[in-house]
C-alpha cells in the first residue's frame, strides 16, 4: 500500500498546533490547586526571624519591694527579669477567689514584692507563666502581683489584683513560704536597691519611679531591611503572588494588593490587612476559640501562633519583644521592642518599635510591623535624664501636659534614624488620653533635647 506522505505531515502538523494551542489556553486558565489556608499567610514563608512562647512575651514590666514605708526598686532593669525568673518557678497551689469584703492592703510592717505587668492580663495564663498545681480555675484578669514574704500570712500569700472596679482578683499559697521570706532578704544583698517614688495618676491607678538618678545607657544599632519585592515576603501575606499590583496611595507610600488583601510599606514598617476573611479560616478559628473560651487568651494564643507562623519575632542583640496592650473591645494585641528591658518608643510611625495583630471574625484583620532587623549595637554618648523627683515636680508645674490627663509614665528609649544606624535615646515617656508623649523638658533643653513631642495615640 503507498503512504501519502504529505497527507501525514498534514496530519502530524495539526496536531501539533492543537497540541501548543491547549497547552497554551491551560497555562492561561491554570488556577492552581490552592489548599485553604489556616491563616492569612499562603506559604510557610519566613522573614528569617525567631519563634516565641507565651512565657518569654508575657512578663513584668517593673518589679519593687515594698519594705514597711519604703520602696525599693532595681538601679538594673534586667535585673528585673531575673528575679521574676526566680518567682516564676515557686510551685503556687490552693488558688481561690478573694471576697469582695476582703481588702488586700501593704502597710508598715509589710514585705512584698510587686510584679507590675504593662496590660490586664487573662487569669487563664497563670498557668503558663507561673508554676501551679491544676487548682487555677478562675476566669478573671490581673495587673499587678503581691509576694507577701511574711510566714505569718496566712491567706493571701500571693495575689492576682484584677484593677477592675468589679473585677475578680484571686489569691494562691506558696508551697515553701519560708524560702519566700529568705529570698526577700536575700535580694538586698545580691542586687543593687534604690528608693521608687509612688505617683498617683488620674486613672485611679499609680505608678513606680526611681525617686533619683536614672540608670539606663543609651545605644546605637546598624541594621538590616525587609526586601518586601521578594516571592518570600510576598507569599507570606499573598495567595497569588502573581496577581499582586503594585500602586501608591495618596500618602506616598506604596501598596501591594490583589482583590483582598493589601499591604502598605510605610518607610521601614508595613501594615497588612485582609479585608475578606475566608469562612474556613472563621470556623477554625471559632473552634480555636471555643477551645480557649477566653477572648484575652484567644487574642494573645492567636497573634503568637500567627507571628510564629513566618518567624517574625526579629530579636537579637539586646532587643525583644513583650506584651504590651490588649484590647478585648478593639480585639487588638501589641508586643512592643524593649531594650534591656525598657520600652521603645518611635514618633510618627510606632510600627517600627511595635508589633499590632487586630482580629475581625476570629481572623487577623491587620497586622502592622517593621521591616527592619537591628545588627551590631554601638555604645553611645551619655543622655542626662531628670531623676523621677524632678520629673513629678516638672509634670506638676508644666502647662503642656496636664497632670490629671496622665495615665502611664514609663522610662524608655525613643527610637530615631540618623543615617546608617538607629538611634535609642534614653528618653521619659508620658501616656495621656490623647497618646504618648515625650519628655525632653524645656527645663534641660540642651541634654534632652528641647521640646516635648508627641507620638500620637498608641
Amino acid at each position: 500500500m503507498r503512504i501519502d506522505f504529505e497527507l501525514v505531515k498534514t496530519i502530524l502538523l495539526v496536531f501539533l498546533v492543537s497540541l501548543s494551542l491547549l497547552l497554551t489556553f491551560g497555562i492561561w486558565t491554570y488556577q492552581g490547586d490552592y489548599e485553604p489556608s489556616s491563616s492569612s499567610s499562603a506559604t510557610d514563608a519566613e522573614l528569617n526571624g525567631e519563634e516565641e512562647t507565651k512565657k518569654n512575651l508575657v512578663q513584668p514590666s517593673q518589679v519593687v519591694m515594698h519594705d514597711g514605708n519604703a520602696l525599693l526598686g532595681f538601679s538594673d532593669s534586667q535585673d528585673e527579669l531575673e528575679v521574676f525568673q526566680d518567682i516564676s518557678q515557686w510551685a503556687l497551689y490552693d488558688f481561690d477567689i478573694i471576697p469582695e469584703d476582703e481588702d488586700i492592703e501593704i502597710d508598715e510592717s509589710s514585705h512584698v514584692i510587686e510584679l507590675i505587668f504593662p496590660t490586664s492580663i487573662p487569669s487563664s495564663l497563670i498557668n503558663e507563666v507561673f508554676t501551679t498545681d491544676d487548682s487555677m480555675l478562675y476566669d478573671s484578669k490581673f495587673k499587678r502581683v503581691y509576694i507577701y514574704a511574711d510566714e505569718n500570712q496566712s491567706s493571701q500569700q500571693v495575689v492576682f489584683k484584677n484593677r477592675e472596679q468589679d473585677g475578680i482578683s484571686i489569691r494562691a499559697s506558696v508551697q515553701n513560704m519560708t524560702q519566700v521570706v529568705e529570698y526577700y532578704n536575700r535580694l538586698s544583698l545580691v542586687y543593687d536597691l534604690i528608693p521608687f517614688l509612688e505617683v498617683e495618676l488620674a486613672n485611679n491607678s499609680s505608678v513606680y519611679i526611681p525617686e533619683n538618678e536614672v540608670n539606663i545607657a543609651g545605644k546605637q544599632f546598624r541594621y538590616e531591611t525587609i526586601d518586601p519585592e521578594t516571592t518570600n515576603f510576598r507569599t507570606i501575606f499573598f495567595r497569588r503572588p502573581s496577581t499582586i499590583v503594585n500602586t501608591r496611595n495618596a500618602e506616598g507610600n506604596q501598596v501591594l494588593g490583589d482583590n483582598q488583601r493589601e499591604v502598605v510599606l510605610n518607610g521601614y514598617a508595613m501594615e497588612y490587612t485582609n479585608f475578606y476573611p475566608s469562612e474556613n479560616q472563621q470556623d477554625e478559628q471559632e473552634s480555636s476559640f471555643e477551645r480557649t473560651a477566653n477572648t484575652g487568651d484567644f487574642l494573645i494564643s492567636s497573634s503568637i501562633e500567627y507571628i510564629n507562623s513566618h518567624k517574625g519575632w526579629l530579636t537579637g542583640q539586646g532587643i525583644q519583644y513583650r506584651l504590651f496592650n490588649l484590647s478585648e473591645v478593639s480585639n487588638k494585641v501589641d508586643y512592643r521592642m524593649v531594650l534591656e528591658n525598657h520600652p521603645v518608643f518611635s514618633r510618627g510611625n510606632e510600627g517600627l518599635s511595635m508589633m499590632s495583630v487586630m482580629y475581625k471574625n476570629l481572623d487577623e484583620y491587620q497586622y502592622v510591623r517593621p521591616l527592619i532587623q537591628l545588627t551590631k549595637p554601638y555604645d553611645r554618648g551619655q543622655t542626662d535624664l531628670m531623676s523621677g523627683q524632678e520629673l513629678y515636680d516638672y509634670l506638676q508645674q508644666t502647662d503642656r501636659i496636664s497632670f490629671n490627663q496622665i495615665i502611664d509614665i514609663q522610662l524608655g528609649y525613643r527610637m530615631e534614624q540618623q543615617g546608617q544606624v538607629f538611634d535609642f535615646i534614653p528618653t521619659w515617656c508620658i501616656q495621656t488620653y490623647a497618646g504618648w508623649e515625650y519628655i525632653t523638658t524645656e527645663a534641660n533643653a540642651i541634654t534632652q533635647g528641647g521640646e516635648t513631642n508627641a507620638m500620637g495615640p498608641n
